[in-house]
């Protein structure tokens, strides 16, 4: 057997290949918060048990959770097809509502403020709805892209991170979970503008995302109507003790530092695993599908 050498020709520059393995490693290290969602009635993915919080990731389920809100909210819109809610029938979406995203399948204008699906529909609502229209008619007139709020949490007790949207009936009482949030907030800066008067150096905070990971709360679901669709809760909404957000701050610096050097995965990059997943799986699904089916048809054939 011949023992020569196999000779490597046009050998990768240096340069190339450290550049190559910090990219590998960078991927590799990189924080890809899971996805926390609220199992709707209509729920198809298998496994998923309605009215349920789940981890999309690795579909285990939750009856609450406490929680920490890491950055601010984000408000964001969505229009599917009417009556279907998946994937495949999102026809525009929006990540900052003020213009539809670039990969919008079939975006209606090109700016959220100016879609005649959005809140402009109010209006006409609101004037049919005073003119006695009801039933189907008004429920017609009611905007098809729909207010979402993505949020950034963590659970309070394991400090993994995910990301939430909360969107549909949840909407109104996240909205009003805020305002406790916010009474919260003035308590906090009470305290520090009286530490500050005592002669302590503490520093006043500059955004919201400087005190809102100081609140912790509960998310829980719930049925505001019996036997209709489920709705996020939030209950009992308290501030750190000083020991406990030494600790937690930890956390969100770390967060904060990952952000900044591109090692934490953004929702979007987030979404589009998550598309590309359940595109790989449907396929073998459909092959499982049609290869039961064809025992069965053997099966049926079998005389005992």
């Amino acid at each position: 057997m011949s023992e020569e050498k196999l000779t490597v020709l046009n050998k990768a520059p240096q340069g190339l290949v450290i550049a190559q393995k910090a990219s590998a490693l960078s991927r590799l290290f990189t924080l890809k918060p899971a996805t926390l969602e609220l199992v709707s009635k209509s729920s198809r993915q298998e496994g998923a048990q309605p009215g349920k919080l789940r981890v999309v990731q690795t579909n285990e389920h939750f009856d609450e959770m406490r929680a920490v809100i890491l950055t601010e909210p984000t408000q964001q819109r969505k229009k599917y097809r009417k009556g279907e809610y998946s994937r495949e029938a999102l026809e525009c979406f929006s990540l900052d509502s003020v213009q539809p995203h670039a990969k919008a399948k079939n975006p209606p204008a090109l700016y959220c403020a100016s879609c005649p699906f959005g809140d402009m529909m109010w209006a006409k609502y609101r004037e049919a709805k005073n003119k006695g229209v009801t039933g189907e008619a008004l429920s017609a007139l009611i905007p098809a892209c729909k207010q979402v709020w993505h949020l950034f949490i963590a659970d309070r007790n394991t400090q993994s991170p995910y990301y939430l949207n909360v969107g549909g009936t949840s909407v109104k009482s996240f909205e009003n979970a805020m305002q406790n949030i916010a009474r919260l907030f003035q308590m906090i800066l009470a305290n520090i503008k009286a530490e500050r008067r005592a002669g302590k150096d503490t520093p006043m905070p500059t955004s919201i995302a400087d005190v809102i990971w100081q609140i912790s709360f509960t998310i829980y679901p719930s049925q505001p109507i019996k036997g209709g669709q489920f709705a996020l809760g939030f209950k009992d909404f308290k501030v750190m003790s000083p020991e406990d957000r030494a600790d937690f701050g930890q956390m969100v610096a770390d967060m904060e530092a990952r952000r900044q050097a591109g090692q934490l995965q953004n929702q979007e990059a987030n979404e589009a695993e998550e598309e590309a997943a359940a595109l790989s799986e449907a396929p073998t699904a459909q092959v499982i599908s049609v290869q039961t089916n064809e025992v069965a048809k053997q099966n049926a054939q079998i005389e005992i």
